[in-house]
């Protein structure tokens, strides 16, 4: 979330997060199915095995470490300590990049929610591949009913209460 006060920016960083999966598994040799290689919710909802594998195609960080521990165990990878840091970095970096054109008029009061989406592959290289200026909302699981009220109720107290400050962006 970015934010303007009397013109001065400040970026907030919510640490939650969900993955978005496939409803088929990966398969390089059928690039054609767009099930096994888009995990966007407007494609994977049509797909007949929807959520067959995770509540509407979505885990938890804690549901992820717990993947990563059992089929990576050898490569000692941990979310929070490894993979979490370069997407907070990715996302500094894109609000350093374009801070001049967040605000043009130095609007007194305001804020604006942003959704990013990043990728990892097999090395658990961390890539960005887009952010959202109007990130979806849509409660379609119990997992997204914890985190988006959490998310908007910290939106709002940053908005209107300079005192609360969860994870301000470095």
């Amino acid at each position: 979330m970015v934010t303007s006060v009397n013109g001065l920016l400040k970026g907030w960083f919510y640490r939650d997060c969900y993955f978005r999966t496939s409803s088929k598994p990966f398969d390089l040799s059928d690039l054609g199915n767009r099930y096994v290689h888009l995990t966007n919710d407007a494609i994977q909802i049509a797909a007949e095995d929807y959520g067959k594998f995770e509540n509407a195609n979505k885990l938890s960080i804690t549901d992820f470490q717990r993947y990563l521990d059992m089929n990576h165990e050898g490569k000692n990878v941990n979310f929070m300590r490894d993979l979490f840091p370069r997407m907070e970095r990715l996302v500094t970096d894109t609000f350093r990049s374009c801070q001049k054109i967040l605000d043009p008029n130095r609007n007194k009061n305001g804020f604006e929610i942003f959704g990013y989406d990043f990728m990892l592959d097999q090395d658990f290289n961390t890539f960005l591949i887009e952010v959202n200026t109007n990130p979806s909302l849509e409660i379609c699981c119990p997992l997204l009913a914890r985190i988006i009220p959490e998310l908007l109720e910290n939106s709002f107290r940053i908005a209107v209460d300079p005192l609360f400050q969860p994870h301000l962006l470095s």
